[in-house]
């Protein structure tokens, strides 16, 4: 028989910062141990609230699978005693051996189990194997003895399989499962008692617990759209504030409230900053994405004019707090800020911040690009930043406003940070783009200088995200980036910025840098434009001897993955495979093609100097000269014993196999 299994996992309030990750989490973690125990059923699903995980698992059969296991003994040479040892302790006659590869084989069958005789087991495997960011033990009177680890105490654990409760003593935490749940903390404390999943859902909302994460959170911005437009304003957009609301309220109350005229002369930015940081406020908009002086937030109970109040009043607080930052930063200025940089360390082997921006001096060429690095690091001493890390560079770019810096340096000292991952937008300016390239590269040769790498899935200094920034911002300004330098130029120049600051890097820096941030490349290529990895590895290859151009393997790779749909396509690949296997290791150089008396031979030349002639975008041509190619190879003896002609041979397939290498790719 088939029945809906009804868990519930009740504990002090999870943070909401670990809601959204564990509902995956724990529908994966339980999939599989309901896998390995051999159960069947249709379907798992995972809900996760502030004080409770509920798993629900449907079509549930009352035992697992029957299962056989072959299980290999002694060999069939072995002496008797040790085949009826083999017999006897799998409680088999001889009767069932069979012979096997030389060996005696048993087949062990294994009845299921009953679903409610190990569900207790399911449920202390749970608790061990469920992944948190962060967890701990409490102290359980009944064992005497600290818990299992969980993310916070847990109080009670529900247990509901076809409508009956399942009471089973859960060793690790000191919990009996029952049949029984709680409401709302403050608006529904009581105990519930449910009899399946419907029963459970529909008795929780009556008691102001709305369990589903997402139509909580649809719940929360639907309430708060509408209340805006009924005073013609709309919600700033913020995902990750809106998922943190969700996962801190069981039952959502959302109200409006006002900000005092005085506090918007603040800049925007630094508004909804204070608002969404200390109070989890959202920001409300006029038309055209002007700040009105209103905000909303969520509250787990219901509102009231005390509250209301309350609310205000510390919004007050806080942004008072936001002016006197302000005034005291503008009071100064972003040169004063810099001058204490050399305060600030960047790293313990690695030197300050002020000796960092020097390092970024060594490598800048123009006026501005000057100028942005003098001040691109200075609001790290303002309060503002101070209080609010996540505003360096916008509060930068601010402050650098309010002394009448030129607009591209004011805008390149934000756009430096840029881009802060995969996702994020580039520079605009070629100014911020240049900046953010040299601070980037300047963070990776220190650090790969001195020895320090990521390791596994470990990056704390970032490194391997600055590669795939310098990546992104190479593949998108492409030359203009490097302004007539390459990537090893610059490398070798901050080098030397460090060697005379008495860093010490080592010697293989270059080559270290220069990998770390071609992987950062492939990773780019496979991940996010979804180029094969084969792909990528032939581009990557064929700048073998050349200056690595970023933009152009990008372009390439495309344009490798796109012919590699055609059927014409092996047609190539096979010739270039054939020609560079005649060529091998020889030594001989591209050169001027001389006439052939073989006809063959003589086709082939002519094909190649279309190639050469051609914009090298008619892949038509490569074909051509790729047929050419085969049949050259098989009719003529390219090593031939007259050293002239088969000079002009090789030369010849050195030519063809060079323009499919880097027009093509290494195929």
């Amino acid at each position: 028989m088939r029945q809906e299994l009804l868990l519930e996992f009740f504990s002090e309030e999870i943070p909401a910062r670990f809601q959204k990750k564990a509902i995956s989490d724990s529908k994966e973690v339980f999939l599989k141990i309901l896998t390995d125990y051999g159960a069947i059923f249709s379907d798992i699903e995972t809900y996760v609230s502030p004080r409770r995980i509920a798993i629900r698992v449907l079509q549930l059969a009352d035992r697992t699978k029957d299962t056989r296991e072959e299980k290999r003994g002694p060999k069939v040479s072995a002496p008797q005693n040790a085949v009826e040892g083999f017999l006897k302790a799998n409680k088999k006659q001889t009767a069932d051996l069979f012979e096997k590869d030389g060996y005696y084989h048993l087949n062990i069958d294994t009845e299921g189990q009953n679903i409610t005789d190990i569900i207790g087991e399911i449920i202390e495997e749970f608790i061990a194997k469920m992944p948190w960011q962060k967890s701990m033990k409490w102290y359980v009177e009944e064992e005497k003895a600290l818990s299992a680890f969980w993310v916070r105490p847990l109080r009670s654990i529900l247990c509901v399989f076809g409508e009956k409760a399942i009471s089973t003593y859960i060793k690790s935490v000191g919990i009996t499962t029952g049949n029984y749940t709680f409401g709302h903390r403050f608006l529904a404390p009581g105990k519930i008692t449910v009899s399946s999943f419907s029963d459970y859902m529909d008795k929780l909302e009556k008691n102001y617990v709305i369990l589903d994460f997402f139509k909580k959170r649809e719940y929360i911005d639907k309430e708060m759209t509408q209340k805006a437009a009924s005073m013609g304003l709309h919600i700033g957009v913020d995902e990750t504030l809106l998922d943190e609301v969700t996962g801190l309220v069981e039952y959502p109350f959302v109200h409006i409230g006002a900000i005092e005229e005085k506090f918007m002369s603040l800049p925007s930015i630094v508004l909804s900053t204070s608002m969404k940081v200390h109070q989890k406020y959202f920001t409300l908009m006029y038309p055209g994405d002007v700040v009105a002086p209103f905000f909303a937030t969520v509250t787990n109970v219901p509102g009231t004019d005390l509250m209301h109040e309350g609310l205000e009043r510390v919004l007050r607080a806080r942004l008072s707090d936001a002016m006197f930052f302000y005034k005291e930063d503008t009071d100064a200025t972003l040169e004063a800020f810099a001058q204490r940089l050399s305060n600030v360390a960047f790293h313990e082997k690695l030197g300050s911040i002020a000796q960092k921006v020097d390092r970024m001096m060594s490598i800048a060429n123009t006026r501005e690009e000057h100028r942005v690095i003098a001040l691109c690091k200075a609001d790290l001493m303002s309060q503002m930043v101070g209080e609010f890390p996540e505003l360096q560079g916008i509060m930068g770019e601010i402050y650098a406003k309010v002394q009448e810096e030129e607009p591209e340096v004011s805008q390149a000292i934000r756009e430096h940070y840029k881009p802060v991952g995969a996702n994020d937008k580039l520079p605009i300016t070629k100014t911020g783009a240049r900046v953010a390239f040299f601070d980037k590269l300047d963070t990776l040769v220190g650090f790969l200088g001195v020895g320090i790498y990521p390791t596994g899935s470990k990056d704390p200094f970032a490194l391997r995200r600055a590669a795939l920034c310098i990546v992104r911002l190479l593949c998108d300004f492409g030359e203009d980036l490097l302004d007539g330098e390459n990537l090893t130029w610059y490398i070798e120049t901050l080098m030397t910025s460090y060697s005379d600051q008495g860093v010490a890097l080592e010697q293989e820096t270059v080559i270290e840098v220069e990998k770390f941030v071609v992987e950062r490349l492939k990773v780019y290529m496979s991940d996010r434009l979804d180029i094969p990895a084969d792909i990528v590895e032939s581009i990557i290859s064929s700048f073998k001897g050349l200056d690595f151009d970023y933009k152009l393997a990008i372009s390439k790779a495309q344009k490798l993955y796109k012919l590699s749909q055609l059927d014409s396509f092996q047609i190539v690949k096979e010739a270039y495979k054939r020609a560079t296997g005649v060529v091998g290791d020889s030594d001989v150089e591209e050169g001027a093609l001389e006439p052939f008396v073989n006809p063959d031979m003589q086709r082939l030349k002519e094909d190649v100097e279309n190639l050469q002639q051609s914009d090298k975008e008619n892949f038509e041509l490569f074909v051509k000269a790729s047929k050419s190619v085969l049949t050259a190879c098989d009719n003529v003896l390219i090593n031939d014993t007259d050293e002239g002609i088969k000079t002009r041979n090789l030369r010849l397939l050195k030519t063809y196999t060079n323009l499919i290498r880097t027009n093509i790719g290494n195929i």
